[in-house]
């Protein structure tokens, strides 16, 4: 009888679910955690254990980001209390959230400029062509075998 009642309060057992949601401004940065690669931001990742993570954000235009984000343990998950918060028939929820603001990066804005000095350059060499001058015959092109 006592082993039913027990299975039967285990069975309906909330859990405790544990998230850590990372933004950034501008979003869609490429997220690495702890060298895993796990999406773009914004993104939710469930994770099980407390501490500091590695952080790495890579977004084109921008300077990447190496830093760390930390997650505190609630009393309520502390050893002990985390058992009690297991069999409890609530759903209990952590989320933490980390922000990171990216900054441009000036070497990438300056190669754009550059490249498109470059193209300028090289279209303003470009022989003029009489606009009645007739259209250039296409070049035959062996087919492939």
């Amino acid at each position: 009888m006592q082993l039913a009642v027990l299975t039967g309060a285990v069975s309906l057992a909330g859990c405790v679910r544990r998230e850590i949601e990372v933004t950034t401004t501008p979003p869609g940065a490429i997220l690495t955690l702890n060298g895993r690669e796990v999406g773009r931001t914004p993104a939710r990742i469930q994770f099980t254990f407390d501490g500091t993570y590695d952080v790495r954000l890579r977004l084109q235009g921008y300077e990447s980001v190496a830093g760390s984000g930390t997650t505190d343990m609630p009393a309520w998950d502390f050893m002990g209390a985390d058992l009690v918060a297991e069999v409890l028939p609530a759903k209990l929820h952590r989320l933490e959230r980390w922000h990171f603001d990216l900054v441009p990066d000036a070497d990438a804005n300056a190669g754009v400029l550059d490249r498109a000095r470059a193209a300028r350059r090289s279209v303003e060499s470009m022989p003029a062509v009489a606009p009645d001058a007739p259209a250039p015959r296409p070049v035959a092109t062996p087919e492939a075998r």
